[in-house]
């Protein structure tokens, strides 16, 4: 290998890695998101509330850009409404989510890792979720579950 494809290819790793990298402003909002996993923990059962995994990909689906998914966020944990709640049928499950009495820094934070961070599928919750509906006969509800197991977990 030459100098020069040496240095391209590290340059490329070097790119990969700091693509991935979150911003300063994610990273504290790590230091803070256990306050958020207490509640969206996927290994929770009965589970109190939905996978971090899942209101992420909502949030991403139905906002504008970056700046929105943090606003939108930030606006609906600190005051839960139904109105303003983005995952219906987890709102149907589980209720409404309390307020989170945060200042705005710390949710922004928190909301700016939720945005950034690569969540793996949440395969625990599925599981949990589709012997919980079959124990209640809801077969369709568990059909959906072991869909998404077969999909996203292997």
């Amino acid at each position: 290998m030459t100098k020069a494809q040496l240095l391209i290819l590290l340059s490329a790793a070097l790119y990969t890695v700091s693509s991935n990298a979150l911003s300063p402003d994610a990273v504290e909002g790590k230091g803070l998101y256990p306050a958020c996993h207490v509640c969206h923990n996927q290994a929770m059962d009965p589970p109190l509330g939905p996978p971090m995994w899942g209101v992420q990909r909502r949030y991403k689906k139905n906002t504008l850009d970056n700046e929105d998914f943090v606003k939108r966020m930030v606006s609906f944990v600190k005051a839960p409404t139904m109105e303003s709640a983005i995952h219906d049928e987890a709102v149907v499950q589980l209720g409404l989510m309390p307020p989170m009495p945060l200042p705005d820094e710390i949710l922004n934070k928190i909301a700016t890792y939720i945005l950034e961070e690569n969540f793996l599928p949440p395969c625990e919750h599925w599981r949990i979720a589709a012997k919980r509906a079959e124990e209640k006969g809801d077969i369709e509800h568990a059909k959906k579950d072991r869909n998404q197991l077969k999909r996203f977990c292997n």
